[in-house]
């Protein structure tokens, strides 16, 4: 009997030290998964990766005159140029794909040029309504965040369109006019349909005088 108390002691004593083992070793594991992520997060990011190699800048067009902005970084980061008009706000995450806004003349690219990460933003043709626009580019893990604006002037061509519209349609009525004449002159239809009654009270007067 003693010996087989020892024999179940010692099994249980096994048993403990092998449930031990496994216990440490799950969290020795535990322990360095967490010391791994740690030390990614807490990474610090190359300088060179962080900054802007292109700040968004002022533009001032006349009415009518394309406008470009630009903001530029390294090509191992990641930028979001995004504009604010009249029209509303759009947005561009480069890399990624274009954004094309027909109605408003409006398109935004991203292009390498050099070791540079471009994010553009093209307005084909400002008008009043695109004056005070703003523009913010945003690196990814940037604290900063740099604006330009768009600033739209009047340099008198708005006002030779006007008059040249106005000129154009007055010679325009004149012409439509000397036209009209000329075929009423020249045709007899027209003529008849505009000098009916008279040839009628014409006709009646002959014939009375006949009569007499």
């Amino acid at each position: 009997m003693a010996e087989k108390g020892k024999k179940s002691r010692g099994k249980i004593m096994k048993r403990k030290v092998s449930d031990l083992c496994v216990l440490m070793l799950a969290l020795f594991q535990l322990n360095a998964s967490a010391t791994a992520q740690s030390n990614t997060s807490t990474s610090p990011l190359n300088p060179a990766e962080l900054s802007y190699k292109t700040l968004p800048a002022n533009i001032t067009v006349a009415v009518g005159e394309p406008a470009v902005f630009r903001c530029g970084v390294s090509p191992a980061s990641k930028v979001t140029f995004t504009l604010h008009g009249s029209h509303g706000n759009h947005s561009l995450t480069c890399p990624g794909e274009p954004v094309n806004d027909i109605p408003q003349a409006l398109y935004g690219s991203c292009q390498v040029k050099r070791e540079e990460l471009q994010a553009v933003w093209t307005m084909r043709g400002t008008s009043y309504s695109d004056d005070s626009t703003r523009v913010e580019c945003q690196q990814q893990n940037h604290p900063d965040a740099p604006a330009a604006f768009l600033h739209v002037y009047d340099n008198g061509a708005s006002l030779a369109i006007i008059i040249g519209c106005a000129i154009g349609g007055f010679f325009g009525a004149l012409l439509v006019f000397g036209l009209s004449y000329t075929m009423l002159q020249r045709s007899e239809t027209l003529q008849r349909c505009f000098r009916g009654d008279e040839s009628e009270n014409d006709d009646i007067t002959i014939i009375t005088k006949d009569e007499n």
